[in-house]
């Protein structure tokens, strides 16, 4: 029997047309790759949704799970602290029923370790430890790079010996996977998929048996996209069926995530950096850039994601078309060592990262990291040794909600990040990859009569 109660938010799909109050029956679809059971590094996994007609997805509960086994010769390789799971992922892929692309997310584990980094500790040692293999004592100054006489060093982190196999669970950082909306995937034509790129072997763990190149190997098997499946009842499903048939479009709201990335000389010392990126975005929400040793990223005796570097950056600024963005440069002097006093405004720089992720004002969020770590400074006893936490962002919303971010859609300018940097930048030895994430809002869109589901942002 149907209620008389309202529609909940996640299912009203317009205030012109009347909708019922749905009756929902939940149900879990367990979704597997289509184009194998077995993959290792640089393949793809291709995971179709299997979703009934006339059905919806709750895609925020979705989850991934996969198995790793190390395959390599004999050595016990280790996760990433904050990337964990999320490392073997080079890139995240949603495609619809019809091939076009709702999303694409390159360099996503750098991105997922950005992202845990600003969460509670306690969500990371306890929870993230258990489902993604996060490390469980991020706090602490965590060495980034494997010297001479190492061997056996920093074990406290999720790691698998020889042979050893472990499940992991991990629910994607995307904007398919966030929206505001229950996802309409029974209404539309074809099947839409998850398409996964497998990072290479050095990329998405190391190895801490000493200096040693070493060559590691991984499988990935009994990948499952977990979904959770809403059928509504009678009544609703026909008003929706009608409001599709009526021509009128379907909008669904979400955040996503766009990277540019470049490669940089090493630093010459101190003096004012630019690095020159582009996008056409129409909603941009927030800018993050972070830096990382170029050669650690391909490194099996390097954290790959979670030793990112501040490059001596002292202060920075964005631009757009020649318009400074703020208006006055962002401080980011920070902490030299352990035990020294703090140099600079590390607090600035913080709450800049915490506003461009929307986590200024909540509680809920928080950063793995201590003042000592948070902005390890370049410098020779630094260098390729330890990680800092810090990131260059930019809040660039008018107001929380909606289309409300900088419009660069048409303008064709160059978005450009002005970094002043200190003496110590020098000691970043070798190329410096820049990774630029332009988080920025985005629309699906069903249309109802032909049943294609596209993405505008």
């Amino acid at each position: 029997m149907e209620t008389d109660t309202i529609t909940p938010s996640v299912m009203r799909y317009s205030d012109q047309y009347p909708m019922s109050a749905p009756v929902m029956d939940l149900n879990y679809s367990t979704c597997i790759p289509s184009n194998g059971g077995t993959f290792t590094q640089n393949q793809e996994i291709r995971i179709p949704f299997n979703v009934p007609a006339d059905c919806f997805v709750d895609t925020k509960r979705a989850y991934l799970k996969m198995r790793i086994t190390n395959n390599s010769a004999a050595d016990t390789w280790y996760l990433d602290p904050f990337a964990g799971v999320a490392g073997f992922i080079d890139t995240f892929r949603v495609v619809s029923g019809t091939g076009a692309l709702l999303e694409e997310i390159i360099h996503y584990g750098a991105l997922a370790s950005v992202m845990n980094t600003y969460q509670s500790p306690a969500r990371v040692e306890a929870q993230g430890n258990i489902q993604e293999g996060l490390s469980p004592t991020p706090i602490s100054v965590e060495p980034v790079s494997v010297a001479a006489g190492q061997a056996g060093a920093q074990t406290d982190r999720v790691g698998l010996a020889h042979t050893e196999n472990a499940t992991f669970t991990h629910r994607p950082i995307s904007a398919v996977f966030n929206c505001d909306k229950y996802m309409p995937f029974g209404y539309t034509q074809g099947t839409s998929y998850v398409s996964i790129t497998l990072a290479a072997s050095a990329t998405a763990w190391m190895c801490r048996s000493g200096a040693a190149v070493k060559t590691g190997a991984y499988t990935i098997d009994n990948v499952e996209l977990h979904l959770p499946i809403l059928r509504p009842g009678n009544e609703f499903a026909q008003n929706f069926r009608m409001l599709l048939a009526s021509g009128m479009p379907i909008n669904i709201h979400s955040v996503g995530f766009q990277n540019s990335q470049q490669t940089i000389a090493s630093s010459a010392g101190a003096g004012l950096a630019t690095l020159t990126f582009s996008t056409r975005k129409r909603s941009v929400k927030s800018l993050m850039t972070l830096f990382r040793v170029n050669s650690m990223v391909s490194s099996a005796l390097t954290d790959s994601f979670s030793g990112r570097k501040t490059c001596g950056i002292t202060e920075y600024q964005y631009s757009v078309g020649g318009v400074r963005i703020p208006s006055q440069n962002i401080k980011a002097a920070g902490i030299k060592s352990a035990s020294a006093a703090a140099d600079g405004d590390l607090g600035e720089v913080l709450a800049n990262t915490q506003l461009a992720l929307g986590h200024y004002s909540s509680d809920l969020r928080s950063l793995c990291a201590d003042a000592a770590v948070y902005y390890m400074a370049a410098g020779a006893a630094n260098d390729k040794v330890l990680s800092s936490r810090a990131v260059f962002a930019l809040d660039l919303e008018t107001y929380g909600e909606g289309l409300a971010g900088k419009n660069l859609s048409g303008q064709g300018l160059p978005l450009v990040l002005h970094a002043q940097t200190g003496a110590n930048s020098a000691q970043e030895v070798g190329a410096v990859l820049a990774d630029l994430f332009v988080i920025h809002d985005i629309i699906f869109q069903l249309d109802g009569v032909s049943g294609t589901m596209t993405a505008s942002s």
